[in-house]
């Protein structure tokens, strides 16, 4: 059972949930691709920047895996509720009467690829959540909603 589910208020309905891009897993990709091409080779120097590629590829594409486990990004019918983490938890449950601002950021790559960065203010409090599959349609429901 996820943290939203279990989280939910009496009459609250999960109207939209947001992914997280699989862009997310290029880097760690990248570095192990690198990393193979790099480690077979005779020489010594390449031999170990092969290894150490592949051991960070290796770290971050485990960090980025338990990124994707761990996060939810939910609209409900009261509620915005972003929530990242398995071991440390970072949430945060906005009231849709509360939300003052909400701000996407998107590189080049984002507006390629379909994913960018949420910035929710409310208050004195502002939080960033990356790699957000489909920012402006997520934007979009929230505003469906305070409406």
């Amino acid at each position: 059972m996820s943290y939203i589910s279990k989280n939910l208020q009496p009459n609250e309905t999960i109207e939209y949930k947001a992914d997280i891009h699989w862009f997310i897993f290029v880097m760690p990709i990248v570095l192990l691709l690198l990393g193979t091409l790099f480690y077979p080779t005779k020489t010594p120097t390449t031999h170990y920047v092969g290894l150490g590629l592949l051991i960070l590829g290796v770290f971050y594409l485990i960090k980025r895996l338990l990124l994707k486990m761990g996060t939810e990004y939910v609209v409900t019918n009261k509620r915005v509720i972003l929530k990242s983490g398995i071991l440390s938890r970072d949430a945060l449950e906005l009231m849709l009467n509360k939300c003052e601002g909400l701000r996407i950021s998107q590189s080049i790559m984002g507006r390629i690829f379909g994913f960018g960065s949420i910035l929710v203010t409310t208050g004195g409090v502002t939080n960033s959540f990356k790699f957000v599959a489909n920012p402006t349609k997520f934007r979009n429901e929230i505003n469906k909603q305070i409406q």
